[in-house]
This record gives structure tokens, sequence and C-alpha cells, in this order.
């Protein structure tokens, strides 16, 4: 259930936000300007229902006003572009788009639409479980928008930073933000806005074991709610929760009774489910063993068949908290793995979904190139059945010419001889027509003994013709019933394989998230850039696996995605403005094995960071580039810059550089050159004599 309302509380701020939008932008004036308003208007009306058109349209206002120089369209079209792939889940190309935008209006000091791009980048963030970026930006964001006095979407923000800092367990700090938005929601007076976020701060209040202001904030719900509304029923089943966690059983059980009365009611199955917790935790507090148990089954029986299985193991942690309390150890740690359980099916059903709509997308892509590959097929075997047609008319026709020479020449001849051999044929025919009365009858008896002959034969290569056929048609079906087989169990390794792929992915997040928040409570700032050094080699294997479950080829890894992807992220956190350091590629199309991809995408890592730390500390301005193409039979990958460049004496071998010795061992590995010039910039070049490729 709570899943369900924060994807209808997105929606609507995507709407919310998405008008605001198409008002506040101030455009010029011109009929070119004008029909660029009019299809930003339009591409934010189709939003909501019809994204593919929304897309095309979006674009064609960027094209337009990229056109005329327009830069006030072409940040709208970009932001516009942004939300319409966020809700496609394009998540990586939605991020290019917003921070274009970004970059737009800080060159312009619109504060009022940076505001909303800061929200909308933090929400990218957000999906993709960067929780330190997506915090950053919601910060913006929220200074921004109180500034220019954009509430609603305010609190939209500081929702969802709450609900980052509920998810780390950070419940007190929840608490400041969930109060400061209800402020908000007072000061514009919107009702529906105030219980929602006065239900939110009951919860976690609960969480945080602030039983009183718990209790305090519940019964605000209780009271601004309608009898008989999902928000008063939930109010009358949590205060039952809480006079029990308190103690206060004369409470809890007039409460309880209001509850049971209203049970027949209830027909929200997850109101039914949270009834029968709190029934379970009022008769623990009462230390009825007997109900306790019996509720404790039907409890379980109603949430196994429930969908809300976060107040499930949430009611369950309650129920350990007391029993734990009351010194029922064996009691809480029953409680504790029921609730382990729940959270693990929660958490299945979480990567189940996501996998499923990997495993989608990646069909959708496959099925894309598999129809591109049979047209050329087509077509290629349609030029060449042409030319051989032409070749074969023109040998028909030389050979034609030939014959019709011979046979003139032929011709002759023969009418030269046969004038001379005319009398002597009839001298012959005459001594033949004798003979061949006799050879007639002869002949007879012969053609009748061969037409028997010729008759067995053809009855007896029709049989073997048919046996043939069956035992062809025989093979062909236990052919294909294998060939059935082999795609089904291929079908099932490259779903497995991705699955493999995204939990490595997942995995790695993990750390690279732990390795970051070990990094802000250090102290010594050598430290922590070590330990942010490692966390950006953790997250460039991360983006390997990421392309691979993303990807069409099972062990392949597209290179121009993975280092569009890779620099986004390193330039995004070492907070450098990609329109001050300019960052540009000449990717040639390359599909890698992960054994080249992997040290090629670390090496890389390496060399950016290098460029973005070193290359420019006493600049603003500068240039990276990143080539990678084929050379012959080699693959080449350059890294240059053109900022203060390398000592004349550095010599990558005995530099002392931990990220050069990486350097060094990957090129070993690959048994690879590697070439460093420091004179003008820093230019490295890897040339790989020996490379894998997918396709």
């Amino acid at each position: 259930m709570k899943a369900a309302v924060t994807l209808l509380l997105f929606c609507i701020s995507c709407h919310f936000a998405g008008a605001q939008t198409g008002n506040a932008v101030s455009f010029g004036t011109g009929d070119d300007t004008a029909s660029i308003r009019q299809l930003l208007e339009q591409g934010h009306a189709l939003m909501a229902s019809q994204h593919e058109k929304a897309a095309a349209v979006a674009d064609d206002a960027l094209r337009r006003s990229e056109k005329i120089g327009y830069t006030r369209g072409q940040s709208a079209a970009n932001m516009l572009l942004g939300q319409v792939l966020f809700l496609q889940k394009s998540y990586t190309a939605a991020l290019e788009h917003f921070e274009k935008s970004k970059v737009l209006y800080q060159q312009a000091g619109d504060e009022f639409h940076l505001g909303q791009v800061y929200k909308y980048i933090a929400d990218v963030y957000a999906r993709r479980n960067i929780f330190r970026l997506a915090t950053e930006n919601y910060r913006e964001a929220v200074a921004l928008l109180r500034k220019t006095n954009q509430l609603q979407l305010m609190t939209e923000c500081q929702d969802a930073f709450a609900k980052i800092s509920l998810d780390f367990g950070r419940y007190r700090g929840a608490i400041n933000i969930y109060q400061r938005s209800l402020q908000v929601k007072k000061m514009l007076n919107d009702t529906k806005g105030i219980m929602a976020i006065t239900a939110k701060l009951a919860d976690a209040c609960l969480g945080a074991k602030l039983y009183d202001s718990a209790l305090y904030y519940n019964d605000q719900v209780k009271e601004m709610s309608l009898t008989g509304s999902s928000y008063y029923n939930e109010a009358v089943l949590k205060q039952i929760i809480i006079y029990s966690l308190l103690g206060h059983m004369d409470n809890a059980g007039q409460t309880f009774r209001l509850a049971t009365a209203m049970v027949n009611q209830l027909k929200d199955p997850a109101d039914k489910a949270d009834y029968y917790v709190a029934t379970l935790i009022y008769y623990t507090a009462m230390n009825d063993t007997l109900r306790s148990r019996m509720y404790m089954d039907s409890a379980s029986r109603v949430l196994s068949g429930s969908r809300n299985i976060e107040s499930a193991f949430t009611g369950l942690g309650y129920l350990a908290e007391l029993h734990s309390n009351k010194g029922h150890y064996k009691e809480a740690f029953a409680a504790l793995r029921m609730a382990g359980i729940y959270k693990d099916v929660l958490r299945n059903e979480t990567v189940s979904r996501m996998s499923a709509e990997a495993s989608n997308a990646s069909e959708i892509v496959l099925q894309e190139k598999q129809i591109e590959y049979l047209n050329l097929v087509n077509k290629l075997k349609a030029e060449q059945l042409s030319k051989e047609e032409l070749q074969r008319l023109s040998l028909l026709r030389e050979n034609i010419l030939k014959d019709s020479s011979l046979a003139n020449q032929q011709l002759l001849m023969e009418a030269l001889e046969s004038e001379s051999a005319l009398r002597q044929k009839q001298l012959e025919r005459e001594q033949e027509l004798s003979q061949s009365l006799s050879r007639e009858n002869e002949l007879k008896a012969t053609m009748l003994l061969n037409e028997k002959r010729n008759k067995g034969m053809l009855l007896t290569g029709i049989g073997l013709l048919l046996a043939l056929a069956g035992i062809i048609f025989f093979q062909y079906r236990r052919q294909k019933t294998k060939n059935n087989i082999i795609r089904k169990q291929s079908g099932e390794l490259q779903v497995l394989n991705k699955e493999i792929h995204h939990r490595v992915k997942n995995n790695l997040q993990v750390i690279s998230s732990m390795l970051d928040l070990q990094s802000q409570t250090l102290q010594d700032e050598k430290a922590t850039a070590i330990i942010r050094e490692g966390m950006q080699r953790v997250q460039s294997m991360a983006f390997i696996h990421q392309n691979l479950y993303q990807g069409s080829a099972a062990n392949g890894v597209n290179m121009n995605e993975y280092i569009r992807t890779l620099s986004l992220h390193l330039f995004q956190t070492y907070n450098i403005r990609m329109d001050k350091i300019r960052f540009h590629t000449a990717i040639e199309e390359l599909n890698l094995h992960t054994d080249t991809a992997i040290p090629l995408g670390m090496i890389m890592n390496e060399l950016v960071s290098n460029s973005l730390k070193y290359a420019f500390r006493h600049r603003e301005e500068g240039d990276i580039w990143v080539n990678m193409r084929r050379h012959g039979n080699e693959l080449l990958l350059q890294v240059k810059d053109n900022g203060e460049g390398l000592p004349a004496d550095f010599n990558p071998e005995k530099s002392g550089s931990f990220g050069y010795e990486i350097i060094n061992a990957f090129c070993q590995k690959m048994k690879a050159r590697l070439n460093v010039d420091g004179s003008d910039g820093t230019d490295v070049q890897i040339i790989v004599s020996k490379f894998k490729t997918t396709g």
C-alpha cells in the first residue's frame, strides 16, 4: 500500500511540475518562438499518456531552438525531454538532458526553473539508488524552491529526502524534515497534505520509539479524518499499538473494542491485516498467552496472502520489541525471524520486478536488431540474384551466337556432302528397306521387354523414395525437438546470466555506497581521498555489469554507452561543470568482451580521474578527449587533456603513483603497450594487440 501511495505522489508531482514549467517559462516574441512555445505546451499535454509523441514533440522544439539560438527554448525542451525519458525509465539519457538544462538555466540566472531541474536530477539518482548525489541535489532544490516560493514542489523534495533518511534508519532526521513540511502544508492550507504528513510523522516517531509524540500526531490524524475512511481506520489500529507499547492498557482496551466494532466494515485487505497485527500486539501486552498465540497464527495466515508485506514486518518488529521489553526473548526471536521472512519476500519481489523489466527491454532491442539484420540479408540476396541473372543472360547470348555460327558452318558442309552422298544413300535405302521389315519385328519384342523392365524399376524407385522421405521426415521432427530444447535452455541461461550481472552490479553499488558513507566519517583528507578513489574503481566495475544485464549480448559491453555513463558519473562525483571542463569522445561502435572491457574500464577511470583532479588545478576551463578505435589488428584507447601536463622526467613505471601501478598491471595483463606524453598537456595511449569482441 505504501509503495502504491509513493508512486501516486510521484506521478502527481511530475504532472504539477510539468504544468508549472509550461506556465512559468518566459518566451520571446516572434513567429519562431511562438511555434516553439506551442510545441512545448503540446509536449506537456501529451506527457501524461503518450510518451513517444511527447518525446518527438520535445525533440522538434529542441532542434528548432538550437537552429535559431533560442536559449530559453533549448533549456525548456531539454527539461521536458528529461521528464519524458524519466517516465520511460531511460535514466542515463534523462540525466544528460537535465544536466544540459541545468547549465543553461545557471547561465541565464533562472532560479525558478533551476530549482525544478535540481529536483528532477535528484529523482533520477534516487531511482538509481545513488543516495548521496540524490541527497545533495534535493538540498539544492529545496533552497531554490523555497527562495522562488514553489512550496508544493519543495514539500515533495522534503518528503523524498525524509524517505531516504527512513530507509537508512535515521528516524529523527526524517521527523525534523516532516515537521518542516507540515508547516508548509499549513501555510498552503492543504488539508489532505496536512493529514498525510501528520500520519508519516506518527510512523516516524513510532520507529524512533518516541511513543508519546507518535500518540500525539496519531490523535491529530484521527480527529482530522472522517469516520470509516482509510486514514481513520489506520489511526485507530495504530493507536492500539502505541497504547500497548506505552503500557496504557485501559486506553488500549477501549480503542481495541472500537476497532473490533468496525472490523466488519474494513474493506481494504491491508486494513484487515493491520487489525490482526494490532490485536496480536494488544493480547501480547495483556500477557494473554492463549489468545496471543491464536492471533499469531491468524495474522500469519492473513499476511501470507496479503500484498502489504511492509506493514507485515513493521508490525512484527513492534511485536518483537514488546516481547523483548517483557523478557520473552524466545517469542521476540520468533517474531524477528518471521519479520525477516517477509522482508526477504519483499526484496525478492522487487528483484524479480526489476529483472522482468530489464528482460523485457532486452527482448525488444533484440527483436529490433533481428528485424534490421533480416532486412539487410534480404536486400543483399536480391542484389546478388540480380547480378547472377544478368551474368547468366550475357553468357546465354554469347553461347547462342557461337552455336549459331557453328550451325551455319555445319549446314554449309552438310549441304556440300549431302549432294555427293545423295545417290549413294538412295541405293542404301533400297537395301535397308528389305532389312527393316525383319528388324521391325525384333524391335517390337525388345520394346515390350524394356517396357516391363522400366515399369518394375519405376515402382521400385517410388518405393525407395517414399521410404527415404519417411526417414527424412522422422529425422527432421527429431532434430526440431532437439533445437527447441536447446533454444529454451539458451534463453534460460541468458536470463540467469543477466540476473547474475544485475546482482553483482547491486552488490558493487552497495559497496560503493558503504565506502562513501565511511569516507564521510573520516577526518583525514588523505584517507578520505583514498577511499573515494576506491569507491570510483568499484563504481566503474558496477557500470560494466549494468551494461551487461541491460545489453543484448550476454558477455559483451557497449563501450560507447559505458564510457558516456562513466564520464558523466565522474564529472558528478568531482562536482565539475561540463560547460567549464568540456568532454569530447570519438568512440567506435564496439561490443567488447568482459575480459577486455573490465581492464580498459579501470584504466579509463584512472586516467579521466587524474585529468579531472590534477590537470586543471590552476585553470577554470579545459578539454578532455577520449578516443577508442581499431587500428589494423590492434585496439587504441587514448585519453588526452590540455592541462598542466607531466614533469619532463616522468616515468609511469617509477612514478610511485598507485593509479599508474594499476594501469601498468592491466597493460601487462592484456599485453598492451603504454605510451605517455606530458609535454603538451597529458596524452596517454594504450595499444592492445589482442582483444576480444562479441559482435
